[in-house]
């Protein structure tokens, strides 16, 4: 392979986007996510200490962007670590929504 096959095949993989600019993303997508469970910690303890709950939808809205990020991930890559992520974090976001939801209409689980 020569220089121009090696760069066409580059720009066709990334679809004529930088690589800084791709690691850019990913970058602030991590501090995002690290940046939103902080908040989370935080918001819950405040949660606890006033109320003396926990307020589970606000932790099911984190898993709804965590299983979010490795469903795309999975599908895109069909890894199979990505697979087992992205089932994981579903399935901890369908029970979390769940407990939101029955304490939103007062039922106990």
């Amino acid at each position: 392979m020569n220089k121009e096959e090696i760069l066409a095949k580059s720009r066709l993989e990334n679809k004529n986007r930088d690589i800084a600019e791709i690691d850019k993303a990913k970058s602030a997508a991590r501090f995002s996510i690290v940046f939103s469970m902080g908040f989370i910690v935080i918001f819950t303890m405040l949660s606890l200490c006033a109320t003396g709950r926990v307020n589970i939808g606000v932790i099911a809205t984190e898993f709804c962007i965590t299983f979010s990020m490795h469903l795309y991930k999975a599908v895109k890559s069909k890894n199979s670590a990505d697979i087992v992520c992205a089932a994981i974090s579903g399935a901890t976001f369908l029970l979390m929504s769940f407990i939101a939801v029955c304490e939103l209409f007062g039922f106990k689980p």
